[in-house]
């Protein structure tokens, strides 16, 4: 097992990666690459020991991943990637 700072770090990268795709409204959502993105950065939250924060974290990006086919319009696409966002800001 890692230690728990590369670990952090490892998921902050793929959050970064997923809030520069999903927040450039010039382009479509790269669904495919977003769900990889996500996908990993949750197992990676399985790599280390967690703090009730973080799985409050990981719960929160399990939901927004759900909600990932939701999106329709600039708005809620922003919001969405503002709620990633903060989940890598606040780890």
């Amino acid at each position: 097992m890692r230690d728990r700072q590369f670990v952090i770090n490892s998921i902050k990268m793929d959050l970064f990666r997923v809030v520069t795709a999903v927040g450039n409204l010039n382009n479509p959502i790269p669904l495919e690459s977003t769900k990889e993105f996500i996908t990993h950065a949750i197992e990676d939250f399985n790599k280390t020991p967690l703090t009730e924060a973080d799985r409050k974290f990981k719960s929160h990006l399990e939901s927004l991943k759900n909600s990932l086919g939701l999106i329709n319009d600039p708005h809620t696409r922003l919001r969405w990637t503002e709620d990633v966002l903060t989940i890598r800001c606040r780890l």
